[in-house]
């Protein structure tokens, strides 16, 4: 009886009648971003005001990997390379999350910037270099006072270059906000154990007739009696 109660459990099992539980991967979450919709945006490196880096490229996104307070702890330019990344902070009310993942997060440009060396009119030979230009890619604006300067990637270092010295700053929008919609939402695939409902029902319906069946089998025989009779004396025997 007992073989026969365990062969039941593994038909139900097999038919998804029993739950049976695993250990499932957890799957990691798919990455949040918030668009960068209005003027004066800052890039903090601190959950602090006074700490602001630069100011965001309006269109543009940022990656959410946090909250602290009323900033979100976010990244930008993850796509810009080794070193090029950088993660601190804006301010939670001044961006909007979106539910979707932008082809195109981070506006990619490079600045050209010239350096010209003053050596008080004095005439100089050919061979001295009074100016020369260099490429550093671009990060947003900061102003100072009066002065406007760029957060800029110069030679793998970070810092500040005076806009007089750069090109005119001339990025392109980014209208991949206004042109996305957010897909249908995917099913998903079935389970290979999956029979639907009327299969499942259709399964356990079999599984308790073999049951059943078994049962009466292998059910142990009930000894006759030696006083009861053959058969009945009044049944006509053909």
């Amino acid at each position: 009886m007992k073989k026969i109660i365990l062969f039941l459990l593994a038909a139900l099992t097999a038919a998804g009648c029993v739950p049976v539980f695993s250990a499932r991967a957890e799957e990691e979450p798919a990455p949040a971003y918030a668009r960068v919709m209005q003027e004066g945006v800052y890039f903090y490196r601190y959950a602090d005001e006074s700490a602001g880096l630069f100011i965001l490229p309006r269109t543009y996104f940022v990656r959410i990997v946090g909250e602290a307070g009323e900033f979100y702890r976010v990244r930008y330019l993850e796509t810009a390379g080794e070193g090029g990344a950088v993660e601190g902070y804006c301010k939670a009310d001044e961006v909007t999350p979106v539910d979707y993942i932008p082809e195109t997060p981070y506006l990619d440009y490079s600045l050209t910037v010239t350096y010209r060396a003053d050596y008080g009119g004095v005439p100089l030979p050919d061979s001295f270099l009074t100016e020369y230009t260099v490429t550093a890619a671009y990060y947003g604006g900061f102003s100072y006072g009066s002065a406007t300067s760029y957060y800029v990637l110069l030679e793998g270092k970070f810092g500040y270059v005076p806009a007089s010295a750069c090109s005119i700053v001339d990025y392109p929008e980014n209208t991949e906000h206004m042109e996305a919609e957010v897909p249908p939402a995917e099913e998903p695939a079935p389970s290979p154990r999956t029979f639907g409902a009327a299969g499942v029902v259709l399964a356990c319906v079999l599984a308790a007739a073999a049951l059943g069946a078994l049962y009466f089998l292998f059910r142990p025989a009930k000894a006759k009696r030696e006083d009861a009779p053959a058969y009945d004396e009044a049944e006509d025997v053909f």
